[in-house]
């Protein structure tokens, strides 16, 4: 993938910025919290350009909570999509399975910066509440306060502390 195509799809990811940064602001400063809330977990998926991140508030790596802070059943975190490419002829680009491999791949990378930024210019670092940007296929976890990769083994025995961070993602 050349230079020009990685800046179209930087471009298509940020045109969902906005709605980013204000679904960041929902789940920090609304969202009420069921009370056993240990963290929240913002699960990428996605391929051939389309993503999307469902977000879940959990009370270990195994119990998902589907009740918020009323105690009501609450769908309310949901979640959200985008397209990485949007500012792609995206009728040629999916023509070729090896060049939409490269943007999906690049996309999921890429997505970290672009996740922090947003949780970052929303305040999220003080949060008292941890985040995770969770890929289910590889099982990857990024702390988005702590700015590091979790190390599998901690992750499932201690909920999510991250300090055993992952040395080939630094």
């Amino acid at each position: 993938m050349d230079e020009k195509m990685k800046q179209l799809v930087i471009e298509s990811i940020h045109d969902s910025k906005e709605e980013t940064i204000e679904h960041f602001r929902f789940l920090l400063q609304q969202y009420p919290y069921h009370a056993d809330t240990r963290f929240v977990v913002l699960e990428v998926r996605g391929h051939r350009g389309d993503f999307s991140v469902d977000v879940s508030a959990m009370a270990g790596w195994e119990e998902q909570l589907m009740e918020n802070a009323y105690v009501e059943h609450d769908s309310d975190l949901g979640g959200f999509e985008f397209s990485s490419l949007s500012k792609l002829n995206r009728k040629e680009i999916l023509k070729e399975l090896d060049v939409v491999e490269e943007i999906d791949a690049f996309t999921k990378d890429y997505l970290v910066p672009f996740f922090q930024e947003c949780f970052n210019e929303t305040g999220g670092k003080s949060s008292k509440i941890p985040y995770y940007l969770f890929y289910p296929n590889s099982g990857e976890t990024y702390d988005l306060i702590k700015e590091s990769w979790i190390d599998p083994s901690s992750r499932r025995s201690n909920f999510g502390d991250s300090r055993s961070v992952r040395k080939d993602r630094e």
